[in-house]
Parts: C-alpha cells; structure tokens; sequence
C-alpha cells in the first residue's frame, strides 16, 4: 500500500465509523515498515522450499532436477517477460493520460502508476527465482559430474536408474505405513521387470534391518536409505530387458529421434 493510496480523500473517510483520521494516519506511517518486509516476497516459495521440495517432489535423479530447473526457469521467464511487456503499455498509458489532463485521467494514471511500483515488486521476486533455479541447475551438474554439453541421449539413459530407486522407494513407503506394496507401485516395479514378491522380500529384509539398527540405538539416517537404492539399482537394473523381449521391443532408446549437443 503506497503512501499516495494511504492518503485518502477526506470526504469518502469522514463518513467510517471507526477509521478516524488518526488512525489511518497511524496505519500510513507502519506501512514503512511493511513496505520494506514486502521486499522478501513477490515469489510464491522461498528458495529452501524450492530447492528442499520442488527439485526433489518427482525425482532424485540429477537430470530430472536439472530439468525441473529448466521448467521452473522458463515459467518465470515467460512471467517476468509477460510483466515487463504490460509495464511497457502502461507506462505508454500513463504518459496519454497525463497530457489529457482533465480530472479522471489523472486519476487513472495515479492508479496505473501505483500499479507500476507494486507491479515492479513481483518482476524482481520473479528475476531472483531464476537466478536461484540457475544456480541450483550449475551445482546440480557440476556435483554429479555432468557435462555441460549434456543432452536428450544422457538423460534417456539415466532412466531406468531414475524408475528403479523411484520404485522401490515408494514401496519402502508403502510397506512402513501400510505393510504391503499398493497395487500402483506393485505395476510400478514389475513395468521395470522386478517380480512384486522379490522386491517385498528384499524391502521387507532392508527394513528389519534398519529396525535392528535402531534397536541398538544407531538410528539410520537418509543415507542409508539411499545407499540401499543404490543397490538395488545394481540388483534389478537390468531385469527391464526382459519386458522389452517380452513387449517385442529391440531398443528403448531410439537415438534419431533425439536431440544430440556436439560432444
């Protein structure tokens, strides 16, 4: 709220009942206080839930992520660029209302001009989230020993890594909650060829495991759970090849259709 919109025509607040002039006086002068806070918003999620949340609610594989970056980078460029555009009419707006001159024109370039300064506020919260998505996509890469030159082949690859730890990762869930795998993730680990009691037998033993492990009082934490993933993934990485023999496919990456960066 603007100091200008604070001051209000004296004849519209004469008729309140209970805003008297000194305490909409004392509301205006809070409002700089306000207005500075209002600094750390104009981005709906703050960078922790971001990078804590958005990157890792889909996926844990790196070019997944990288992707969601790139997703999240481009909605916001299409938003900053969509607010800059609208900035750009109304500051064209403003300039021909304010040579007509009569009384309404100048009260609607007043109201296009606030606009303006709250507007700005939003065009930056939403300039500091791609830099914050930027930064966490160059981490992501160079911390997995990604190229930068990587492309649509390497990601189609990473895949079956990505569905498997995915797979069993739900099922674990599954099987802490409500004691069995549900039939969702059950299709899940067999469209990736791992037979549905194999899996509950190997999850079933990785979480008496960790149940003996707390017994004794060494709690483990999220790396042990992705260092059971891992294996698993060494385990059943290439049991999807036999629903491919059995679907009648020859090849799951097919690479003309891909796009390829010059290595």
């Amino acid at each position: 709220m603007s100091d200008e919109l604070m001051k209000l025509n004296p004849e519209i607040t004469s008729g309140m009942a209970t805003m008297t002039p000194n305490k909409i006086a004392r509301i205006r002068e809070r409002m700089v206080e306000m207005d500075r806070a209002n600094q750390s918003l104009g981005r709906k999620n703050t960078q922790t839930t971001n990078q804590l949340m958005t990157l890792t609610m889909l996926t844990e594989s790196p070019y997944r992520m990288m992707r969601q970056c790139l997703v999240q980078i481009e909605r916001k460029r299409s938003a900053v660029e969509d607010s800059h555009f609208t900035a750009m009419t109304n500051s064209v707006k403003i300039k021909e209302l304010r040579e007509k001159g009569d009384e309404l024109s100048m009260i609607e370039a007043a109201k296009l001009e606030h606009g303006q300064s709250r507007h700005m506020m939003y065009i930056e919260g939403g300039l500091k989230e791609i830099a914050v998505f930027q930064e966490a996509y160059d981490e992501i890469r160079k911390n997995h020993n990604i190229p930068e030159n990587w492309d649509e082949r390497d990601a189609e690859l990473a895949e079956i890594r990505h569905h498997l730890r995915q797979a069993f990762r739900q099922a674990h869930r599954d099987m802490i909650l409500t004691g069995t795998i549900t039939q969702g993730n059950a299709e899940y680990l067999e469209q990736y060829g791992v037979h549905l009691q194999t899996a509950r037998n190997v999850i079933a033993k990785y979480i008496a495991t960790c149940e003996k492990l707390i017994e004794e009082g060494d709690v483990p934490n999220i790396n042990h759970l992705y260092e059971f993933l891992d294996k698993v993934v060494e385990i059943f990485g290439n049991e999807y090849k036999h629903v491919m023999a059995h679907i009648g496919l020859d090849d799951l990456v097919r690479q003309e259709y891909l796009y390829r960066s010059t290595k």
